[in-house]
């Protein structure tokens, strides 16, 4: 039997989370890159002791790491809410407080990795 165009359809993932998936990739990749160089570039000033060196790169990759996925997933979920609130404008009220409350949640969690990296060069 031949599939309808509806089956067919349902089967292939949305356009917006393949390139969302791919998206968060290529962040992720261009994070990692820019604080591999940028950690090069510190590690050539170091005097004698590359200690300083040494710590910034791990604290480097944790807020950048931090600060991307948060950037990401906060535009998703701006996104979302909007989808939703344009779905059912009734229900823009509570779409609103979850999406604040969703926000503060992500942003604690890079203020978090902002304190481990704090941790990273000035305590170990």
């Amino acid at each position: 039997m031949e599939k309808s165009v509806n089956q067919v359809i349902k089967r292939q993932k949305p356009r917006e989370e393949l390139y969302m998936k791919s998206l968060m990739k290529s962040a992720f990749s261009s994070v990692c890159g820019c604080s591999i160089l940028f950690l090069n570039t510190l590690s050539c000033f170091a005097s004698e002791s590359s200690i300083v060196a040494d710590k910034a790169m791990p604290a480097a990759i944790v807020i950048g790491i931090a600060a991307a996925a948060g950037a990401i997933s906060m535009g998703w979920a701006i996104s979302k809410a909007s989808e939703g609130v344009s779905r059912q404008p009734e229900a823009s009220g509570k779409i609103q407080t979850i999406l604040m409350l969703g926000l503060v949640f992500i942003e604690t969690a890079i203020i978090y990795a902002l304190i481990v990296a704090i941790l990273i060069i000035f305590v170990l």
